[in-house]
């Protein structure tokens, strides 16, 4: 059966300004998402479109997880969370108590401290940019091979970027979140329902995933989807919201199998 064809969008004219400033667009993201996506669509390729909004996206990530490693109560519960995961080992068998002694000292000494926090902060300034050109190969990729519309991976970046401003926003709550529970597992999700939270369970990590604003996002996404590919809402957000479905399954699934190799 033959392939539908595919369609590829021209780009629009380079003559063609902007009409609406950056900092307008950061804005205006939260509140009517279609209209900036579809200012971006035709207007003319700007790099501070993306660059700006993955700094943000840096900066706020590295700041966050440099707070939260400064915490003590929040050293406190990772240290004795790492101590009962190195003690479970013990118990199955798989660390002997010599072994066990070792590793602990070793993450006493790379888990405290401003070394902690240097590596909280880096780590942060890698993982911001780098969620910039994630969801921007995201975009590409669906509107290329399951919409089967073509546009610019530029245009891609410059979508990603604004849309990112959400989940700045969701960084900032969940870092409040987080220093006033003094729990580096608090998020603004039906997680916070769980008195205990356990990165083990499956059902915790769905509840986990189940955040406001990742699924602010999502929705957002899907509009630049939309009107990058020049198809209805619906359906940009449909598959939008398949993919996010497919890629937190991986996630749980992952995170499950991590914690019960090391757990």
């Amino acid at each position: 059966m033959d392939q539908p064809p595919l369609i590829v969008q021209e780009p629009p004219p380079a003559n063609r300004a902007p009409a609406t400033s950056l900092a307008a667009r950061l804005l205006n993201v939260f509140a009517a998402p279609s209209e900036v996506f579809e200012e971006i669509k035709g207007s003319r390729p700007t790099i501070a479109n993306w660059l700006v909004p993955a700094l943000i996206t840096a900066a706020v990530m590295a700041a966050s997880m440099v707070i939260v490693a400064s915490q003590p109560a929040i050293q406190q519960k990772i240290h004795e969370q790492q101590e009962q995961a190195v003690e479970k080992q013990v118990q199955a068998g798989r660390l002997t108590r010599q072994q066990a002694d070792q590793q602990q000292a070793i993450l006493e000494k790379f888990g405290s401290g401003k070394l902690l926090q240097v590596v909280a902060g880096a780590t942060g300034m890698v993982f911001g940019i780098g969620r910039v050109f994630w969801w921007a190969t995201v975009l590409w990729l669906l509107g290329r091979w399951l919409l089967r519309m073509q546009f610019p991976y530029g245009k891609a970046m410059e979508a990603a970027g604004v849309a990112g401003m959400i989940g700045v926003l969701g960084m900032i709550v969940t870092l409040l979140l987080q220093v006033n529970f003094s729990n580096p597992s608090a998020s603004p999700s039906l997680a916070l329902a769980v008195g205990d939270f356990d990165a083990k369970k499956p059902s915790h990590l769905l509840l986990a995933a189940l955040d406001v604003f990742q699924v602010w996002q999502a929705g957002v996404l899907g509009a630049a989807l939309a009107r990058l590919a020049g198809v209805p809402f619906l359906r940009g957000a449909f598959v939008m919201f398949g993919f996010w479905i497919v890629w937190q399954s991986l996630l749980i699934g992952l995170g499950t199998g991590v914690g019960k190799l090391f757990g």
